[in-house]
């Protein structure tokens, strides 16, 4: 009996045995999803499969990360066709020369209405000093300027400043007999005498007259001013505080 029953289990073991074996085969021949086989990195696992015996496995699918394509074109830049242009301004040929002399700058307010004085302004008017000693320090140089009788008039009446920013002390000496006049400029501020002018009257005729003469200060006091800045400087100033505009003030 017992014989019997041990025979019997022998069986069932052995059909169990081919049993299992023959479904284990039959998933072994079966193609994995996408034909992905193994569980390496990157594989992930889909839900588990119920047998008909109830058994449970799992299959793995391909590798999900994205996968650059091969044929992906790189896209071409858009040339420009013509170069973008910065700036208009016209190119300089030569290059700029800088010079060396010093010019002395003041400023000088034209836009203010130039008015006769009714006094003539003396050498007593304000406190003055006179060109420096050295005569290395001074200059005389001829000057050939013609004025009419009213610039020969504002010339000899000179001009007493009343404000701060009007910056010069005009005044004359003469005319003697021979019709010679001396015009002396000097700064309001310090009172240095800057440049003096000699004129000639004519006496018998209308009153009209010539510049013959400059004299000026190109000591330190101006930064040793030169003979052009020192005709153009007494020409601004004329214009200025007397009314008188110079013609040919370069000679």
């Amino acid at each position: 009996m017992l014989a019997m029953e041990t025979g019997h289990q022998a069986q069932r073991s052995d059909s169990l045995t081919k049993k299992y074996s023959s479904i284990w085969r039959r998933f072994s021949r079966r193609e994995p999803r996408n034909g992905a086989t193994g569980t390496g990195p990157g594989m992930r696992p889909t839900k588990p499969q119920i047998l008909s015996n109830g058994l449970h496995t799992h299959t793995h699918t391909e590798d999900l990360r994205p996968q650059r394509s091969a044929t992906t074109k790189l896209r071409k830049r858009p040339q420009i066709s013509e170069p973008i242009r910065m700036s208009n301004r016209p190119q300089i040929s030569e290059p700029i020369k800088m010079s060396n002399k010093v010019i002395i700058a003041h400023w000088q307010d034209f836009d203010v209405p130039h008015q006769r004085s009714e006094m003539r302004a003396t050498a007593s008017d304000m406190q003055t000093t006179p060109f420096p000693k050295n005569q290395r320090d001074v200059q005389t140089v001829a000057w050939n300027v013609y004025l009419d009788p009213n610039q020969v008039y504002n010339l000899f009446m000179g001009f007493r400043p009343q404000r701060m920013e009007e910056k010069w002390f005009v005044y004359s000496e003469g005319p003697d007999q021979s019709g010679k006049l001396k015009v002396h400029f000097h700064r309001s501020w310090t009172g240095h005498k800057i440049a003096e002018l000699f004129v000639l009257i004519d006496l018998k005729g209308e009153g009209a007259g010539k510049i013959v003469g400059i004299k000026w200060n190109r000591s330190e006091q101006t930064n040793g001013m030169d003979e052009e800045e020192a005709k153009y400087m007494v020409s601004t100033t004329c214009a200025w505080v007397l009314g008188v505009k110079l013609e040919n003030t370069v000679l």
